[in-house]
């Protein structure tokens, strides 16, 4: 049975799924009571007003189910004194009975009844709700995002792709969803530990349940990304409420570090927000969701080129260097993908560096330091505008001493995790020159790390057999020819003639 909304606010207790227990109790009751007047002297009759009692308690609990019994006992006295005028003792003991026992069967069963409903509350709290931030958990935020643009769309849509439906109805036509991200919050976990990590995640939930009011409501998104969703608001609209929500987030997120941290000169933690909004960059929940991811990665990479590779490197500071490799291959492809004339370079560097540390009988540690060192020589570039990696012709002088700090760069994001800190010289000198005249510290001969030595090698071979929008790739006599020319300038010469004999078999397989 369906009552209307207007309806049930002017009756407290009343909710739309106790109505039907409400219609049943308002049959049975005078129902119950009509039988035991015409029944009379069948005193076995009396135990049916159990019925409208176990109605009562199953539907309001305990307190209400005892006050319908003690109604309906006391209906039970008159409904005798009006039939015999008295009560005999015999009717007064059954009468007696029968009161006490549905009394506490009405407070046994309403208890039960609660129990029941508040297990199913928390069962429910636990599937919608975030434990640590009290907040819609992600799966909950799509089931209601779902339910929020039906009442948004000026025309009806099925929510969840594109198609139409006939469900829907007109609204305001406005909707805008703003995805908040902490910067830098796994590297904080790692060095706060993370029980201080999930005090700032469940303060920034206290923050956000206080804050926003319906009809807006939040979402933990993620680890430490949250979902606002702004019914009735397009982007313009929501660009107030949600600079004001980063301010009070980043002020939480600071009062929650320790005093010592504070005092400590780390970069502080700061709020990233992307945002989408209907119909202009989608007109469902999944394509609404991905355009608010997609504005949220371009704001964090407008911010911080680095924050892609310290956010993957984060992840894997506590493995060891052979375990980090599948997450390497993630963000050097996103190197490769920024550079298109060096698509594929770390990883024929790397095969180079590696054939040329196996013919010289490197162990397998030094081997693997020289894989990773030359797979990631070029992590630094991050740092570097595409339009200056891909730029046709030859870079200015300014472009050119931006491109040269890559190599300090690189050496800076590796260093900050213990997995790969061994690399970080490799990653730095990779560019010094055998007579000094290289970048960035000048080092000359013994002075530059041997790693380095080769991946000079291996790095300025694949260089001269790619091309480049400056020249054309050379062939494989051309690139030795020029290798050996440049030995004691450039590179190592005791290193010449293994690198060239140890990157030939390779190079076939390369090319």
């Amino acid at each position: 049975v369906y009552a209307p909304p207007k309806i049930l606010p002017k009756i407290p207790f009343l909710k739309q799924e106790k109505i039907d227990e409400i219609i049943l109790f308002g049959f049975v009751f005078p129902l119950t009571f009509a039988f035991l007047y015409f029944s009379k002297v069948f005193f076995g009759a009396k135990v049916l007003i159990i019925v409208p009692v176990v109605i009562t308690a199953t539907a309001f609990g305990r307190y209400w189910g005892a006050g319908g019994a003690v109604l309906a006992s006391a209906l039970l006295f008159f409904l005798d004194y009006l039939i015999f005028r008295r009560l005999p003792p015999d009717i007064l003991q059954t009468n007696l009975i029968v009161s006490s026992v549905t009394i506490l069967l009405a407070w046994l069963i309403g208890g039960l009844m609660e129990v029941e409903r508040k297990t199913q509350d928390e069962l429910v709290k636990m599937a919608d709700y975030d434990y640590l931030t009290g907040l819609y958990n992600h799966r909950y935020l799509q089931e209601k995002l779902a339910s929020s643009l039906p009442e948004t769309f000026p025309v009806t849509k099925n929510v969840l792709s594109s198609t139409t439906s006939k469900s829907a109805a007109p609204g305001t036509g406005k909707l805008t969803l703003a995805l908040f991200d902490i910067n830098q919050f796994k590297y904080y976990n790692t060095l706060l530990g993370h029980q201080k990590g999930d005090e700032i995640l469940a303060a920034m939930g206290k923050l956000l349940l206080e804050e926003v009011k319906n009809p807006f409501y939040v979402a933990r998104y993620g680890g430490d990304e949250f979902m606002l969703v702004l019914p009735g608001t397009d982007k313009g609209e929501a660009l107030p409420v949600t600079h004001d929500l980063i301010e009070k987030m980043t002020a939480v997120v600071t009062s929650s570090l320790p005093e010592k941290e504070k005092a400590k000169s780390i970069k502080p933690l700061t709020i990233s927000v992307g945002m989408a909004g209907y119909p202009a960059d989608g007109e469902a929940v999944l394509p609404l969701i991905r355009a608010a991811e997609d504005d949220l990665f371009r704001i964090k990479y407008s911010l911080d080129k680095a924050y892609l590779y310290k956010s993957v490197l984060s992840e894997i500071s506590a493995l060891k260097i052979k375990d980090a490799y599948p997450a390497l291959q993630a963000f050097v492809a996103l190197i490769n993908a920024r550079d298109r004339y060096t698509f594929g370079h770390s990883e024929r560097v790397m095969s180079y560096a590696v054939a040329l540390g196996e013919n010289l009988a490197l162990s397998e540690e030094e081997k693997d330091i020289l894989r990773y060192g030359a797979y990631l020589h070029d992590i630094g570039k991050i740092e570097i505008e595409a339009a200056v990696l891909n730029k046709e012709g030859t870079l200015d002088k300014t472009e050119w001493e931006t491109m040269k700090k890559h190599t300090v760069w690189g050496n800076e994001i590796v260093q900050m995790m213990v997995a790969l800190k061994e690399i970080g010289p490799v990653i730095r000198s990779h560019h010094e020159n055998y007579d000094g005249s290289g970048y960035p510290d000048g080092l000359k001969e013994e002075n530059i790390p041997f790693m380095a030595r080769i991946l000079r090698l291996a790095d300025s071979f694949d260089a001269m057999t790619t091309d480049r929008p400056y020249r054309n790739a050379l062939k494989f006599s051309e690139a030795c020819l020029e290798i050996k020319r440049h030995a004691g300038i450039f590179y190592d010469p005791r290193l010449i003639n293994p690198f060239l004999v140890a990157v030939r078999g390779v190079y076939k397989k390369t090319s």
